[in-house]
């Protein structure tokens, strides 16, 4: 820990020092320890809180999605908590004793082509041992009193038993929950609503002959009930209270039992219940993101349904958008409207949740006997569409997430009218064919599709994934299929250009078709050697183009063919 410059002391005696970090993250959920976990590994000071004494057992939110997964394959944690969990190849839904939708995450073009089911105590730990390998220890049993800004920092006063410290920050994270007291001494407002309906919840064991990789959902005429199948044989039981149910006591084994017996009738037995509860669901987001040096992630910034298990994943993915750019602008490295980015774009995103959520809620639950036939018969012809199914894994995977609407990506791109007739190899100006081709690669704003390739002057192949370096923006220069000496000695002094500029900040890589290094690339210019053509295809690639990753693992600029202007304005743009 460091201190800052000494301060007056209550009397001639003494001086009083303060401590000072770079980043104050309040509260140690899955959101604040992925905060704290990326801000650290990008070099920052770090200080975490939590007010409660010791870490939570409960199950909680217990799915983690494919585009989560990546993003703790890049903070380094993704295999052992996989390790922990269970893999859920797909979902079914019934109603009436039909089958209604069946979707499965096969087919997802990820190296996770499924759910994890794991207890949000083992991600919580998983990332706690993470943060802790990174030097940082979670303060638990310190609770936030009260912060103020001044422009330049943030000053907060720590609770703990033995009294009150005082801590010096150039930020403020609240990731402190639905009751997050940040958002109070911002006095933000929790603008929306609580739905009427009350909901059951049980952690079980169930008796009964179904399948455990699989999340099963019944739509009956007195309600809804979700099963999610949990390491060790458990599961997790949701189910909608009957009408006129207005209980706050958690309901008893043998409630939960006959609401399973009246909508499934599988004849499955619960038992060993370990979680009983009984909870209403509130569709609730602030208006702003962030307050000059303070920001909010996770369920101090939104809150919604638990339909489709994104809760959890959103605020994972809040703290993954915000970090990156917060370690940036704070070392200097990129420009402050890198920060703005961070609400426009999350803002968005949760909003977008909070929407898709509601409508399901509301779906599922109807009370009308006639919109539930609808319902059923709607959701049984379009489920059958092969588009369908894969939409439904996509979304529900969270995969779709993007930000082609932000401020901060671009697209540079000639018009057709310019466009070369021939071949792709008969030059660098795009040809219609090969334009056509660039457009179904990934938007500016899309997450980054992976790949294989391999590193020149090593063997074997790599994932693209295990190349790209989340603590840096990577440009890939695309050779495309035209292969000239001029254009090789164009993206040498493209590559030496960047380097010189920008540093560490930036990794350029040359991405050829060819099986061999050109000869004209100094060695000093990495290249990726893709004669299989696995990321040509996934990028639309096949004329010279760039695509521009940024740490966070979406695209944040693409050009076809490169503009050298272009591009380097773009940088400037953001980076320092």
């Amino acid at each position: 820990m460091t201190h800052g410059p000494d301060q007056p002391g209550r009397d001639r005696g003494s001086i009083a020092r303060m401590d000072t970090t770079d980043v104050l993250v309040v509260g140690a959920g899955p959101t604040g320890l992925t905060m704290a976990c990326e801000l650290a590994r990008r070099g920052l000071a770090v200080r975490v809180i939590d007010r409660a004494a010791a870490p939570s057992t409960r199950s909680k939110a217990i799915v983690v999605h494919a585009r989560t997964l990546e993003i703790f394959e890049d903070v380094g944690i993704a295999e052992d908590l996989i390790a922990r969990g269970l893999v859920l190849r797909g979902i079914t839904m019934w109603a009436g004793g039909e089958v209604i939708v069946s979707a499965g995450f096969e087919e997802l073009d990820t190296r996770f082509s499924y759910l994890l089911s794991v207890s949000q105590a083992e991600t919580e730990a998983v990332l706690a041992a993470k943060l802790e390998s990174l030097g940082v220890e979670v303060e638990r049993g310190t609770t936030l009193g009260s912060f103020r800004q001044d422009g330049t920092g943030v000053t907060a006063t720590l609770r703990t038993n033995d009294g009150e410290t005082t801590v010096r920050a150039a930020w403020l994270v609240g990731c402190d929950g639905a009751h997050s007291t940040v958002r109070e001494t911002l006095e933000l407002p929790f603008e929306g609503t609580t739905y009427d309906e009350r909901f059951l919840l049980a952690d079980v064991t169930i008796g009964w002959d179904t399948r455990d990789d699989r999340i099963s959902t019944w739509f009956a005429e007195d309600g809804v009930i979700a099963c999610f199948p949990m390491p060790g044989g458990r599961w997790r039981v949701i189910a909608s209270a009957p009408a006129g149910d207005e209980t706050e006591a958690a309901p008893t084994l043998d409630e939960v039992q006959a609401i399973f017996d009246r909508r499934t009738a599988t004849g499955g037995v619960l038992g060993d219940a370990t979680w009983l509860a009984r909870f209403r669901i509130h569709c609730r987001q602030v208006a702003r993101y962030r307050d000059d040096r303070v920001f909010l992630a996770g369920d101090a910034a939104h809150v919604h349904s638990p339909v489709g298990g994104q809760g959890m994943n959103t605020g994972i993915q809040d703290a993954h958008n915000l970090a990156w750019k917060l370690a940036m602008v704070h070392r200097g490295e990129a420009r402050a409207l890198l920060l703005d980015s961070y609400e426009q774009e999350r803002h968005a995103i949760a909003r977008s949740v909070l929407k898709s959520t509601d409508l399901a809620t509301k779906v599922g639950t109807l009370k009308s006997s006639v919109a539930r036939a609808l319902r059923n018969e709607v959701a049984r012809h379009l489920a059958g569409l092969e588009v369908v199914q894969q939409r439904i894994a996509r979304e529900v995977s969270e995969l779709a997430v993007g930000y082609q609407s932000s401020p901060i990506v671009r697209e540079d791109k000639i018009s057709m009218l310019q466009a070369r007739i021939g071949s792709a190899a008969g030059g660098e100006t795009p040809t219609l064919a090969t334009m056509r081709e660039f457009e179904h690669g990934p938007r500016a704003g899309s997450r980054a599709p992976d790949g294989r390739v391999t590193v020149a002057g090593s063997s074997g192949t790599k994932r693209l994934a295990e190349i790209l370096d989340g603590r840096a923006w990577t440009l890939l220069l695309f050779d495309g299929r035209h292969e000239s000496d001029a254009g090789y000695e164009r993206y040498a002094k493209l590559c030496e250009r960047i380097a010189s500029r920008w540093g560490a900040s930036v990794r350029a890589f040359v991405v050829t078709p060819r099986a061999s290094r050109p000869a004209k690339l100094p060695e000093s210019v990495p290249v990726l050697l893709d004669p299989d053509g696995d990321l040509e295809k996934r990028y639309g690639a096949t004329s010279e183009c760039a695509y521009l990753i940024r740490p966070d693992l979406y695209v944040g600029y693409r050009g076809q063919p490169i503009d050298e202007t272009k591009l380097d304005a773009y940088l400037r743009s953001i980076l320092r």
